[in-house]
């Protein structure tokens, strides 16, 4: 015979079994999707569902057996309808505020101060300061001289001066009433009306001193030029490349280099070494280019050397006409006076003496027509010139 005890254990795994079923069909716990704030996104599809399970009916002594791994009971959740997302809000920088720098004695611009200047209220990079007592170099506020218009109001770096009285020499200013910048460096020798610089030095104008390359040479009476380091006097001597002192008399200096032939009876003319005072002359053209060139059959015509003696010739242009003959030079053209005439540097038909220019043209001499302010011709039967204007009639009335 069956026992009671086996009976109520095969009763109790049949139970356990149903259970388990019920727990395989229970529908799977949905993942929240991870939103700011929560809720799903707007749109989105929800969720199904899961099916209500149907409890089943149990012993009291299943319910004791399991007793301990019921979940306490929840209230069902009520759906919501989907939220909106929210927008993302980020974070408003602040720009930060302009500090206001007030200096010892600077008035406030809502304040004024017994004895302090208010001036126009200024900004110096986004600050602001008071114009009357101070100023904005290299975008420092720094104190300025009281009562200097602004005209006269410089920056040295970042010092406020008065440049009718004061200098700025390497970031530092100096008095110019004593001194001066030169080099580089404040030189307290004297102010720049009675001294001037020679590199990093400060000497006297006028008192015979030079300066030679950065060299103050001390002043002797006639010695008034330099070559290179060294001093000579102009009225005797030469000076050659900047680097040789040499007496004319004897030497020439051509080209940079020293000639041994007297400088007052030769001359340099390009490659060349001429004597002067004889046929041979010296044509100079542009760019130091230079010829010589002989005057009893060629001129120097422009720069340019070209047949045609300097005697019996005239320059027109790059050539030359004899001064003989009805050939004349109408600015640098060359014109036949028995044919042409030459209006304003301009060659017109008509015989020069015979015509009257007119313009850019010519007029006959004879018959009625004249020249109104010598551009406009016109004819003194029918017409006036009133100032310049041709009117018809006879009066400019």
């Amino acid at each position: 015979m069956i026992s009671q005890s086996f009976l109520l254990s095969l009763l109790l795994l049949t139970v356990s079994a149903q259970n388990l079923g019920y727990h395989q069909v229970q529908a799977p716990q949905q993942q929240l999707p991870s939103v700011i704030g929560g809720g799903f996104p707007a749109g989105s599809p929800q969720p199904a569902q899961a099916p209500a399970a149907q409890p089943v009916q149990q012993t009291a002594a299943q319910q004791s057996t399991q007793q301990p791994t019921q979940q306490p009971s929840q209230k069902p959740a009520v759906q919501q309808p989907a939220a909106q997302q929210p927008a993302v809000q980020l974070p408003v920088v602040q720009p930060p505020r302009p500090v206001q720098i007030v200096m010892p004695g600077m008035p406030n611009q809502n304040q004024a101060f017994v004895g302090i200047p208010n001036g126009p209220i200024k900004k110096c990079y986004g600050v602001d300061y008071n114009s009357a007592i101070a100023a904005c170099c290299a975008g420092v506020i720094t104190p300025r001289p009281i009562g200097v218009p602004e005209n006269l109001l410089s920056c040295c770096v970042t010092t406020a001066y008065n440049n009718m009285t004061h200098g700025c020499c390497m970031g530092q200013v100096f008095d110019a009433m004593i001194a001066q910048c030169c080099g580089g460096q404040i030189n307290t020798n004297g102010p720049a009306g009675q001294y001037q610089c020679c590199a990093d030095q400060a000497y006297q104008r006028g008192g015979g001193y030079l300066c030679c390359q950065g060299n103050v040479k001390n002043g002797v009476p006639g010695i008034d030029g330099c070559c290179g380091h060294e001093t000579y006097e102009k009225a005797t001597k030469s000076c050659c490349a900047n680097h040789t002192i040499f007496d004319p008399q004897d030497d020439m200096c051509c080209n940079g280099m020293m000639i041994g032939e007297p400088a007052t009876q030769f001359m340099c003319c390009g490659m060349d070494i001429i004597p002067r005072f004889q046929e041979l002359k010296c044509c100079k053209g542009n760019g130091g280019r230079a010829m010589k060139y002989d005057i009893n059959s060629e001129s120097c015509c422009s720069g340019f050397v070209v047949p045609g003696a300097e005697a019996s010739h005239t320059c027109c242009g790059r050539q030359t006409l004899p001064l003989w003959g009805t050939a004349r030079c109408c600015g640098n053209r060359r014109y036949d006076t028995s044919t042409h005439s030459c209006c304003n540097n301009r060659v017109a038909p008509g015989p020069e003496g015979s015509s009257i220019c007119c313009g850019e043209g010519t007029l006959p001499s004879m018959g009625s027509l004249r020249c109104c302010s010598s551009t406009t011709p016109y004819d003194l039967n029918q017409q006036t010139c009133c100032g310049g204007v041709v009117k018809q009639g006879l009066s400019c009335v």
